[in-house]
């Protein structure tokens, strides 16, 4: 009998426990690489019948070695995982499609299966390949000292359709990366937008790499009226490309004796409490590689690459456009941050420096991704604040003459007086006065992630682990919505016909109101439309994300403490966050600049983007711009009673009129998983692409390769292509 009983016990412990862990469910970042085809399914609700077209929603969902997301803690042989808390952003972009033209709404994924992707996936980890060859996630970007850069296409799809066009096709982006066409049908990658040799690369000219760092903007514009896209190739102020000659070298060459003599040094200096004295170690270690380093010295002699600035139009056939920008006082445009963003009216190109630290001086945030301790210290030395305002320049394009070399960019006498990473203009410049509209991110660095070491700035108690990984956009302040008057004429922000919405709401209370608490994403009607421009933007709906005490750590609450353009006191800051304000959606109407309807999301409930449908059938009783729905990728969190909350993926629909109602219809499909999604567009059909120009792989890669000096290195690259690249485009 006392058998019987223990043997029970166990039995129901095991079974109490296997309990658990299935209604445990899926972690916060849970996202899958699985590429499906399959039908979503209502969940809740009913779908409009006039709604249509095809939704697109771009996120990244880890790497070749990491089987989706979250980073595993451990690799497939046990070992430390240095991918392991790597930020969000670096993973293979997917496209995430809903097919709304269906009788019943069909979604379909499909990874971006770059050039640079299949030579990731045949120096992944475990194979031979790997180390030097191999792929590794430095800071932000993910780059091989043999191969280059990796291209994600993980930010952002933008339909596109050129001269004589009916279908067109769908373009997807990434900052750090020439942008590719895809088809919208199959999702396929069917060409890049100009030949690799037609891109400048911002890495040194020692360096024989295949796939070069090009920097590029996210958000390349299009213009339906004439059919070009513009977009920019740039390298940034010299003065971010200290040591990397030497660093690259190093890594190439002896990057066990660097990596040795980098973590001691790390070890030593990481705690120290004399800001200055560490500063000065680290850049005289840098400073002076080879004495520090063992192994084949670096020749300082090498040739060095210089700025540059060029905007870029594409009509879909043949070569790119190319001009070279210079300010009106003749010198080469200097870019701080980044260009994640361009803005385009009927006669100007808006160029902006944009605060997002996506570029050079972040690829190489930590060349050795296994080691915490120089992690910190690199993280120490290398963060900086943004810049808290938005340099602008104006470009005309009446004097976009492609016999022309170079063309000038007008910068603004005063910049935007806000840090700005994304903006919309109306496509009216009436009298030359644009008006945009920025998103201001105030006292934020979508940058940052959360670090494995990270502590919480209300308690000092470290970051759930769920957090690892996700950007670190805890608020430092309220955002803000301008709406700027720009004169072209006088190069000057027409402060008086400007306005600036910043709305805290009742925080204090559980039902906010409108309010522009971490406000991120937004849309209106016809928003990155391949057929109609936008006049004057008049309804705009916009995503705010609330506090959460996780994603505001010590070491952002330390780098944004001492914000010029605070609105809220710290005291509330630290207060908000305690009470993690949640998710919503508020609309403004641009004209007058105020609140007209707002939405407020349940407890872990997180609207991960939205996006403006137009209806299929226009109400004649509803205004034009309100006369359609938002369609959103949703992450719904539900409480476990043991503990902790599980989370799915959802699709939501709201009555643009209304979306204080609530969404009208919930859809899912249970293999499409999404822990973050980046932005989104919209298409009114997804039939074969008609785009005839198509720049074939084994031409493009061949002529870089032909182009590498080092007789070795060529070889290696055409076997290396010949066996594992070419054969997935032929």
């Amino acid at each position: 009998m006392i058998l019987k009983k223990t043997w029970n016990a166990i039995l129901n412990f095991f079974k109490k426990n296997s309990e658990i862990k299935a209604i445990q469910g899926e972690p916060l970042l849970k996202a899958s690489r699985k590429e499906i085809t399959g039908e979503l399914k209502i969940i809740e609700g009913k779908l409009p019948a006039n709604i249509f077209g095809v939704f697109h929603v771009s996120p990244p969902v880890g790497t070749v070695n990491s089987e989706g997301l979250p980073f595993p803690e451990k690799t497939e042989e046990g070992k430390n995982n240095p991918e392991f808390g790597s930020p969000i952003m670096n993973g293979d972009g997917m496209v995430i499609q809903v097919n709304l033209n269906q009788s019943s709404p069909e979604v379909k994924t499909k990874l971006m299966k770059t050039p640079c992707f299949y030579a990731d996936e045949a120096t992944k980890q475990g194979t031979k390949h790997h180390g030097l060859m191999g792929f590794h996630n430095m800071g932000i970007t993910r780059m091989s000292m043999v191969f280059g850069s990796r291209n994600e296409l993980n930010t952002a799809t933008q339909p596109v359709k050129f001269n004589g066009q009916k279908q067109g096709s769908l373009m997807a982006t990434y900052d750090v990366g020439r942008p590719y066409l895809l088809d919208p049908k199959s999702l396929e990658i069917i060409t890049p937008m100009g030949k690799s040799t037609e891109w400048m690369t911002a890495e040194p000219p020692m360096v024989p790499w295949p796939f070069g760092i090009a920097q590029t903007s996210a958000h390349p514009v299009f213009d339906p009226l004439t059919k070009e896209v513009y977009t920019v190739n740039y390298s940034r102020d010299k003065g971010s490309f200290t040591h990397m000659e030497q660093t690259i070298h190093h890594l190439r060459h002896n990057k066990e004796s660097f990596k040795d003599k980098l973590e001691a040094l790390a070890h030593k200096l990481v705690d120290h409490p004399d800001h200055d004295h560490v500063n000065e170690e680290v850049k005289g270690f840098f400073t002076n590689l080879n004495h520090h380093v063992d192994g084949k010295p670096h020749d300082n002699d090498e040739p060095k690459g210089d700025v540059f600035m060029f905007l870029l139009a594409w009509d879909g056939n043949g070569p790119m456009k190319r001009w070279e920008l210079e300010d009106q006082t003749g010198d080469k445009l200097a870019i701080y941050e980044c260009m994640h963003q361009l803005g385009i009216t009927e006669d100007f190109i808006i160029l902006t420096d944009c605060s997002f630290k996506f570029a050079m001086d972040l690829l190489f945030d930590n060349p050795f991704p296994e080691s915490k301790v120089i992690e910190r210290l690199i993280r120490r030395l290398s963060t900086v604040k943004m810049e808290a305002f938005t340099t602008v320049y104006l470009v005309k394009r009446k004097d976009m003459d492609p016999s022309k070399e170079k063309l000038t960019a007008y910068r603004l006498k005063e910049p935007i007086p806000l840090e700005t990473i994304h903006y919309s203009c109306d496509y009216a410049n009436p009298d030359g006065v644009i008006t945009l509209y920025g998103v201001h991110n105030a006292a934020t660095c979508i940058a940052e992630w959360v670090r494995t070491f990270d502590k919480r700035a209300l308690d000092n108690k470290p970051v759930d682990p769920n957090y690892y990984s996700l950007f670190a956009v805890g608020s430092m302040d309220i955002s803000r919505l301008g709406k700027w008057r720009i004169d072209s004429n006088s190069l000057e922000v027409l402060e008086e016909k400007s306005k600036v919405l910043e709305e805290p709401g009742k925080w204090k209370e559980d039902v906010i109101g409108p309010n522009t608490w971490t406000i991120v994403l937004y849309t209106y009607r016809d928003i990155l439309s391949a057929d109609k421009v936008v006049p004057t933007i008049k309804q705009f709906w916009y995503v705010s994300d609330g506090t959460d005490s996780n994603l505001l750590t010590k070491f952002v609450y330390n780098l944004y403490k001492d914000y010029p353009h605070r609105d809220l006191s710290l005291d509330d800051i630290k207060e908000a966050t305690k009470r993690e304000l949640p998710f919503s959606i508020t609309r403004v109407n641009l004209e007058t600049m105020e609140t007209e309807d707002y939405y407020q999301c349940a407890k872990k409930t997180y609207i991960r983007g939205v996006h403006f449908i137009p209806r299929k059938t226009p109400d004649p009783s509803i205004p034009e711009e309100l006369d359609g729905y938002l369609f959103c990728p949703v992450q719904v969190g539900t409480e476990i009673p043991e503990g902790g909350w599980t989370y799915s993926s959802e699709f939501w629909v709201f009555d643009a009129t209304s979306i204080s109602k609530g969404p009208i219809c919930k859809m899912k499909n249970e293999e499409v998983k999404f822990g973050f999604t980046l932005h989104t567009s919209w298409m009114p059909e997804a039939d074969t692409t008609d785009q005839s120009y198509k720049i074939p792989v084994r031409e493009d890669y061949g002529e870089v390769i032909e182009g590498i000096k080092i007789k070795a290195d060529t070889k290696f690259l055409e076997d290396f292509f010949e066996k594992n690249i070419y054969p997935h485009f032929e």
